[in-house]
């Protein structure tokens, strides 16, 4: 019986590789950083707080949240094409994969549905009244929102649709998710340190949100196939593969943000 012995001094034995530490970001990638991340914070929590008080304390029927909400939101969601640039560049360490896909469906929604689909939108400006999947009673052609209503009598008959409230979900799925992300970024990248509560946050609350949001996304895609169809036919085959894509999709993006969960948990232990 023969033992072989193993000589970690042998010339011909190369040396294991250590592992390379992720370079710190420069001076000015931070400062650059933190202050988009603020302005991220500040745009996302203005406008989700904004449709919670229209809802809550001044009981806003939901087409006119709608009006009074979307143009911020419509700038503030634009506004993460930069994080696509920020993942090829490599500003940050995020997958460009992922991130292209959850902001490519984030403007999708944004401009490819609330925008086109919209009371007066671009989309369903020139069809007939109720052409909209769900139309309101009161002549609505768009899935969501509503024109030149103020308050009033007139302002409580606008029939509410499926829309508005996927619209509503988006809202706060999304706003609550951003403004937990991007404070947590604040805190981290301008090393004030990062509270043990907010980063439970940071990892735990998407298990509740992100399925709120992809269900209230898939509400508001189905709810324009509709007026998509009478606006340009072949915009709606696109929107039917869409959905398609959505079941795999979302379960990439549920799975990623599992993983990142489970790396943040090992680094604290």
């Amino acid at each position: 019986m023969s033992t072989t012995t193993t000589n970690n001094h042998h010339p011909n034995t190369k040396p294991k590789p250590k592992p390379k530490s992720a370079k710190p970001p420069s001076k000015p990638t931070r400062v650059y950083l933190t202050l988009y991340n603020l302005l991220s914070f500040t745009l996302w929590a203005t406008s989700t707080v904004h449709a919670l008080s229209l809802l809550l304390l001044q009981q806003t029927p939901l087409p006119q949240i709608f009006t009074a909400v979307f143009p911020l939101l419509l700038a503030t969601q634009s506004l993460a094409l930069l994080e696509i640039l920020h993942s090829v560049v490599g500003l940050v360490r995020a997958p460009v994969f992922t991130t292209a896909m959850q902001v490519a469906s984030r403007i999708l929604l944004v401009w490819g549905i609330m925008y086109l689909f919209r009371e007066g939108g671009v989309a369903v400006a020139g069809t007939g009244a109720g052409a909209g999947a769900g139309a309101g009673e009161a002549g609505r052609k768009g899935i969501v929102g509503v024109e030149g209503m103020e308050g009033g009598e007139e302002q409580m008959q606008v029939q509410v649709q499926v829309a508005d409230y996927g619209f509503l979900g988006c809202v706060f799925a999304w706003g609550i998710t951003e403004c937990i992300r991007y404070g947590f970024f604040v805190l981290q990248v301008s090393g004030l340190g990062v509270p043990a509560w907010w980063a439970w946050l940071r990892y735990n609350t998407f298990y509740v949100l992100y399925p709120l949001g992809i269900t209230s996304e898939c509400v508001m895609v189905v709810m324009a196939l509709g007026p998509a169809a009478e606006w340009m036919p072949v915009y709606r085959w696109f929107l039917v593969v869409v959905l398609g894509i959505y079941v795999p999709g979302s379960y990439i993006l549920y799975t990623h943000m599992i993983a990142q969960r489970r790396k943040a948990l090992k680094k604290k232990d």
